[in-house]
């Protein structure tokens, strides 16, 4: 705001006027200034233009990425190493070597390759370490 020269009452009432007509203009300004930022701070309008800023800025985007991909990750990670312990880890490696040793057995049960598998099924004594993994199955 300007100074004003006032010498008489009538440009006092004129400055006066001036002044209530700014205040009046400045008012306006501010209502419609606290309407725009009350419309932009509502939750929809403040996920909208967030979205929008991150989809215009490329390293919001890498960051946000990021850590969704470092979630996703850690929350896989944690799932697997619940799953996979070491009791069904071992009951997986049996049941492999298991179903292996059967179909090689059962191919072919004149082949020297079956013979053996049916000898060591059958002559592996019940403490060693490797009965539990080659167990005698009856191939009759």
């Amino acid at each position: 705001m300007g100074k004003y020269n006032v010498s008489n009452s009538a440009e006092l009432q004129n400055a006066m006027t001036e002044l209530q007509k700014k205040i009046d203009v400045q008012e306006v300004k501010m209502k419609d200034h606290y309407e725009q930022v009350k419309e932009n701070l509502q939750p929809k309008n403040v996920l909208k233009n967030t979205y929008s800023h991150i989809a215009e800025t490329p390293e919001l985007q890498r960051t946000l990425i990021n850590t969704i991909l470092g979630f996703v990750m850690g929350f896989a990670f944690k799932k697997a190493s619940e799953v996979l312990n070491e009791q069904s880890l071992d009951r997986l490696a049996k049941n492999i070597i298991d179903s292996t040793l059967t179909k090689l057995e059962t191919r072919d049960r004149h082949s020297i390759i079956s013979k053996g598998i049916t000898m060591l099924r059958r002559n592996t004594p019940a403490d060693s370490a490797l009965h539990q993994y080659i167990g005698y199955r009856s191939t009759t």
